[in-house]
């Protein structure tokens, strides 16, 4: 079963004006009531392009619950949502995103990486699995 998580439209933060570097390299997306289940894009290496970015760092933010629905169906898991959730989101390049989740229950991490093309997100990787069609 897929948890549409993620879509609380009172904790997404997708208004460019109001997004504001934190912790030097980090914008906060989404938050929550504890500090551990905010998801910050991590802009380590592009903080001066911050401006130019904050178009694809709201479509980010529009679009994580589609793509951690996305991540869930790709694994199958019933229990996906309860085992993982998503620590920190990166912009590889101007159209790949990748979230990086972490184990809830189990000490582990790993990437789940998008394609954005012509307005449509493509999955290109999930953990191990690479160059998804």
């Amino acid at each position: 079963m897929i948890h549409k998580r993620y879509n609380n439209k009172s904790k997404l933060i997708t208004d460019t004006n109001k997004l504001q570097l934190t912790n030097e390299t980090e914008v906060i997306i989404y938050r929550e009531e504890q500090y551990y289940d905010e998801v910050v894009v991590d802009l380590e290496g592009q903080v001066d392009k911050f401006d130019e970015l904050k178009p694809l760092i709201g479509f980010v933010a529009e679009n994580l619950c589609k793509m951690d629905c996305i991540a869930q169906k790709y694994d199958g898991d019933d229990k996906f949502a309860e085992n993982y959730a998503i620590a920190y989101v990166c912009l590889e390049s101007p159209n790949t995103i990748k979230l990086t989740y972490f184990g809830t229950f189990v000490n582990t991490e790993f990437d789940v990486v998008f394609q954005y093309i012509k307005e449509d997100l493509v999955l290109k990787s999930f953990g191990t699995m690479k160059n998804i069609p």
